[in-house]
């Protein structure tokens, strides 16, 4: 009798269930570096619960976004990420959040191979040629003439934290300035 007394009860306590939470991108390059998101431009940490505690989306998963960074194969790149201080509902409602974010610059898209960012800002060569393999322009460029080119990779992942909030889309935007060094 305890026990249905218990499931009764606990099928009647108010579950409140967040909307998506996600944060955009603005990726701001000069035309010499062709930028290009791989997956869908969204950080989306999906529907939660109040009081979830912490969600994240690490490295290794699915959900990392992925962004390509395109450019002249023997120069430096610097990638400056500036985030918003926390998700926000409305002025008075927001989540915070920690952004992760890596790179990877040995020519493929390879999570394993990333080097994550320590702060906001990293710079480094485009193609890394102390790594294994040939270079993506070996085989005569990617462009099919000129100058070769090589690629790069961004990744951006993250985690929040989701405690007794108002219930709603918690949302932000990520500013990501890629240039030569």
């Amino acid at each position: 009798m305890k026990k249905i007394f218990a499931i009764i009860t606990l099928l009647f306590l108010p579950i409140t269930v967040l909307q998506a939470q996600t944060l955009a991108f603005n990726i701001e390059a000069p035309p010499e570096l062709t930028v290009t998101v791989i997956s869908d431009g969204v950080l989306d940490f999906g529907n939660l619960f109040q009081n979830q505690g912490n969600v994240q989306i690490l490295l290794e998963d699915p959900q990392t976004e992925i962004i390509s960074i395109e450019g002249e194969h023997n120069k430096d790149i610097r990638v400056t990420i500036s985030p918003p201080t926390a998700l926000q509902l409305d002025a008075n409602n927001s989540l915070p959040y920690t952004l992760g974010a890596a790179y990877t610059n040995e020519g493929e898209d390879n999570k394993n191979q990333a080097t994550q960012f320590s702060g906001n800002t990293v710079a480094f060569p485009i193609y890394d040629d102390e790594g294994g393999g040939p270079p993506p322009w070996a085989q005569g460029g990617k462009k099919g003439g000129g100058t070769p080119t090589a690629e790069a990779y961004l990744y951006i992942y993250g985690n929040i934290t989701v405690g007794q909030v108002r219930a709603g889309t918690y949302t932000g935007t990520i500013n990501i300035y890629v240039e030569y060094d």
